[in-house]
């Protein structure tokens, strides 16, 4: 299994959103986006594939390849998993102590929100291989580091075997580069989330958040639709494409693990 892990943010950094773009077939979508691209003139100069994501959906040219982006995704046999954080409901004091700089709470959260993504969906996995893009952490952080530990290890916190690790390798990608250009369609699933939270009058980025809940058969890819069911209700309907809307414990006096 291929995961690849990003992070989205809106400008206000109000909303906090973790995808994993799950690949069981890895080189279906990679193949298909790479002639997607080529069908589309999308090359550059070097004869390598350019980037396509939701923020530089700025014409029509790239609004069309956006939505056969998500086409690819439907139809492969690849999945999409999301964290949405709101972090006006978020105490950040849960991540450590008064005295600690906010920035290393922060790391402390962004941790403990990706390996809930992760663990929540690598409970059947061995020996999976997680690309996350090098542009989601500060750099001298101790995330990799530290999610090698929990998932990597034998033994770890998510390792679910006596025998074999939940991931086998986690490392740092770039992914405006072709060899990982599948990154990029996550990048546009996790778009299309910030779209429907934050309206913007972008008409061409409107239209992609449009096409991926037409292919879904959803409503809206808000709150109000994916927090009433369960995990496992959500997860049998939608296989495909499925957002977790964290909330806070009830209880105050508890921290959260770390």
């Amino acid at each position: 299994m291929l995961i690849y892990f990003d992070e989205s943010y809106d400008n206000e950094h109000r909303y906090l959103i973790l995808g994993a773009l799950f690949n069981p077939h890895p080189k279906f979508l990679h193949k298909k986006l790479l002639e997607m691209k080529k069908r589309n003139d999308f090359i550059g100069d070097n004869g390598k594939a350019l980037e396509i994501k939701y923020s530089n959906c700025v014409t029509k040219k790239r609004e069309k390849m956006n939505c056969e982006a998500i086409d690819i995704f439907i139809k492969s046999t690849s999945y999409f998993r999301a964290i949405v954080i709101d972090q006006d409901i978020m105490d950040l004091e849960r991540f450590g102590k008064k005295s600690e700089h906010k920035k290393i709470k922060m790391a402390r959260a962004y941790k403990k929100f990706a390996e809930l993504l992760l663990s929540h969906n690598t409970e059947n996995i061995y020996n999976g291989v997680l690309l996350t893009d090098e542009l989601n952490r500060c750099n001298g952080d101790r995330f990799i580091e530290i999610m090698k530990q929990d998932f990597c290890v034998v033994g770890g916190r998510h390792c679910n075997s006596d025998y074999k690790p939940a991931l086998k390798e986690i490392t740092d990608i770039k992914s405006h580069i072709e060899d990982y250009h599948v990154n990029q369609i996550n990048d546009i699933l996790m778009g299309s989330i910030l779209n429907n939270l934050k309206p913007t009058r972008k008409e061409y980025k409107n239209n992609v958040r449009k096409h991926l809940i037409k292919k879904l058969e959803v409503n809206n890819l808000l709150k109000e639709s994916w927090s009433n069911y369960s995990k496992s209700i959500v997860e049998e309907c939608y296989p495909k494409y499925n957002i977790w809307y964290w909330k806070p414990s009830n209880n105050k006096k508890q921290k959260t693990s770390v």
